[in-house]
């Protein structure tokens, strides 16, 4: 579940650096100060693991303490995919689930691939409660991408040009082979080509717009921007589903759901999946 040790090295490695080359405005905290923190982190994650099946209850309150100790890190620009799959964890043990699922995101853009997190985010999602799933053209896209998340652009490039190349090879053979047997392999390589060159196509563009999730429960989606108007679901909704943002206002957000399905929701209620930068990168 937790990837410590890897943060550990990684943070400290980048500690020098990033003393040296943070904006003063996001390094207040001096390196040990950082180390300090980091640690007392960990030390909450470890009573959350060691309460959860004898009080749950104070588990979850540790694994909060954590993920705010860790978030801080964050803050100061000490920024890489394992902190914030770490903090994602943290998130999700603390019952935090759409605090949880965002930082997963954000960690998709330093660990592409990781199989871990993709195990993770894909757990925490199967957790979020109403499901919205549906078969409109953008829900069926939207599963789609989600079943990809865990595959890099590389790999789906790597899948798209052997596919298309072996397309190519049966072609040049096909008086080689038995009609019935060519028809098959080359069907299935020509549909493969496509599919994985669609998912490589959908990776250069699939962050093309920012997306959000809920952190608060009982949230009650408007056909607009104001309390007035009514309700655009029967239920309320609940932290943990995810979004398209269509439209941002000071207090509200006007959101596209995975069924398709668009309302408005309380910015405070929702937090954007932005991604942070490394203090390094703003020297």
């Amino acid at each position: 579940m937790r990837r410590s040790s890897l943060v550990v090295i990684t943070i400290l490695a980048g500690l020098l650096t990033i003393a040296g080359t943070a904006s003063p405005a996001r390094a207040d905290l001096t390196d040990s100060q950082r180390k300090l923190v980091l640690d007392e982190g960990q030390a909450a994650f470890d009573v959350g693991t060691s309460l959860l099946n004898s009080n749950p209850a104070e588990a979850r309150e540790a694994f909060a303490r954590a993920a705010t100790m860790w978030t801080q890190l964050l803050d100061e620009g000490i920024v890489n995919g394992a902190l914030l799959y770490d903090v994602g964890n943290a998130w999700v043990q603390a019952g935090q689930l759409g605090k949880g699922i965002a930082s997963y995101l954000r960690s998709e853009k330093y660990m592409p691939g990781d199989a871990r997190l993709a195990e993770n985010l894909s757990h925490a999602r199967s957790l979020v409660s109403p499901q919205f799933a549906g078969d409109t053209p953008s829900a069926l896209m939207q599963r789609w991408a989600d079943s990809l998340a865990g595959i890099s652009a590389w790999a789906r490039t790597i899948v798209f040009a052997t596919a298309w190349l072996v397309f190519w090879c049966l072609m040049l053979w096909r008086r080689t082979l038995p009609p019935t047997s060519w028809r098959w392999l080359a069907g299935g390589s020509l549909a493969l080509s496509v599919l994985a060159g669609a998912a490589a196509t959908l990776a250069v563009f699939e962050t093309g717009g920012p997306t959000g999730v809920l952190i608060e429960d009982e949230v009650i989606v408007r056909k607009g921007d104001a309390e007035t108007y009514s309700p655009r679901f029967d239920e309320p909704i609940h932290r943990g589903v995810e979004f398209r943002i269509l439209e941002e206002r000071p207090i509200w957000l006007h959101v596209e759901f995975p069924n398709g399905e668009e309302g408005w929701v309380p910015r405070k209620a929702a937090e954007v999946v932005l991604h942070p930068t490394p203090a390094t990168s703003q020297a």
